[in-house]
């Protein structure tokens, strides 16, 4: 994709930025990259490493990702509530630790207030701003977008709006006053609503993943409903291949299902899906012999059970993803939530070419994505008894390569640059850049 427009300066505030490996990453990585091939010169402000190392890690290959035209500044995260070092630690933790947390999170509440994620985070503001306003007088800004996973990068941008008076865009994807999941506020949404108000009146653009969340967004705010648009997730060709074609079947008494993504330790239903896959056993000889695996977080959790074909298996490395699924005849999308939730999973599924099948709720919308894609084996109720009929005819149908062909025609809607590239398109529009 050639480089077009460009001449302009962009300040990208992502918290989570490569070598990160947490959710929320590749959105941020794939928007630069996507400013940067438009011709634009932009930074990137993130968290520092050792920062991502107190929450689960860092993969430096995926630095190797960022293009190069990309400047990275990273600013430290104080460890706070996460420091493991208990030398560092103050007296009152030491000796009064419950104090100490009850103190420590009011503090940083009025900082940047955060509903939905651990009041760690709003500690990175002071000196995350600080960075912002630094980098804005060396070399001024035409423009802030803040990816808000965590919402604390919401707040460094708005600091630099109200500084310097740049436009600013805020990519807010789930909202951090409303629960996806209920459509109800947050518990503690009266101290974070007077902000994202603020920062919405201040905005050119508020994103969000799906248009059901983007509806309750402009009924909620109706005065600045022109603001917010629908800027869809999407998959990451660096991570997913589109070659990938299921494996051939012939000789094979079984297959192999997958689940892959995280598994909540409450909220993923593992009983629902051990009734379905025990009930699909008992009705096809070809389910019977074949494997279900769950790979990713939380998967340990569930107990290998080797006498009805269920194993979990160690988290797979984004790179190692595409083998992953070469090795994978169908995969298993199962989701709570309803309108207003997607996942983020269900368009790197999208992207393999692979048979899905799914049980949701009938108004999830992963279901929109979902339409009129080859090789979707819907669960006709959201049962163990719909899901186990599923199963079945997944295993009874193999692929044929137009099928294949019309599921990757599909999701190529869903690649992730293409997405980036038309949102960004628009907003160059609407700022006449």
């Amino acid at each position: 994709m050639a480089d077009v427009r460009g001449n302009h300066r962009v300040l990208y505030v992502a918290w989570g930025f490569p070598p990160y490996t947490g959710a929320g990453m590749a959105n941020p990585l794939a928007a630069v990259n996507t400013v940067a091939r438009r011709g634009h010169d932009v930074t990137v402000l993130s968290a520092d490493p050792a920062t991502y190392d107190l929450i689960q890690g860092s993969d430096w290959a995926l630095v190797d990702l960022i293009d190069p035209r990309v400047k990275v500044v990273r600013v430290r995260q104080p460890p706070g509530v996460r420091d493991p070092v208990i030398n560092r630690w103050h007296d009152t933790r030491l000796l009064a630790p419950g104090i100490w947390e009850k103190i420590d999170a009011e503090q940083t509440t009025v900082i940047h207030p955060d509903p939905i994620l651990n009041p760690w985070f709003p500690a990175w503001r002071p000196a995350a701003s600080a960075a912002a306003r630094a980098l804005h007088d060396h070399a001024p800004f035409d423009l802030v977008i803040a990816n808000i996973l965590p919402a604390v990068a919401a707040g460094v941008a708005l600091s630099v709006n109200l500084a310097t008076g740049i436009p600013m865009v805020l990519v807010e994807r789930d909202s951090w006053v409303f629960s996806p999941y209920t459509g109800q506020p947050y518990d503690d949404a009266a101290l974070s609503r007077p902000l994202l108000e603020e920062i919405m009146s201040r905005a050119v653009q508020v994103w969000y993943i799906n248009q059901p969340l983007a509806h309750l967004h402009r009924r909620e705010f109706p005065a600045w409903a022109h603001k917010i648009k629908e800027v869809r997730n999407a998959w990451d060709a660096e991570f997913i291949p589109e070659q990938i074609t299921p494996p051939s079947r012939a000789g094979r008494d079984g297959l192999v299902f997958r689940f892959v993504g995280t598994m909540a330790p409450r909220g993923f239903p593992w009983q629902f899906v051990e009734e379905a896959w025990t009930l699909a056993r008992e009705a096809s000889p070809v389910v019977r012999a074949s494997v279900l695996e769950f790979v990713g977080p939380g998967s340990r959790l569930a107990e290998s059970r080797s006498e009805i074909g269920m194993r979990a298996a160690d988290r797979v490395p984004k790179g190692g993803l595409a083998e992953l699924y070469a090795q994978t005849d169908a995969l298993l999308f199962i989701k709570e939530g309803g309108g207003m939730v997607t996942s983020g999973k269900i368009y790197e599924y999208l992207a393999t070419g692979l048979p899905i099948v799914t049980s949701l709720v009938p108004d999830h919308d992963a279901r929109a994505v979902l339409a009129g894609r080859p090789l979707w084996f819907d669960a006709k109720e959201h049962t163990p008894q719909g899901l186990a009929e599923a199963f079945v005819r997944a295993a009874a149908q193999a692929p044929v390569p137009q099928e294949t062909a019309g599921a990757h025609r599909h999701a190529a809607a869903y690649r992730r640059d293409n997405v980036m590239d038309a949102a960004l398109a628009q907003l160059e529009e609407e700022l006449g850049w």
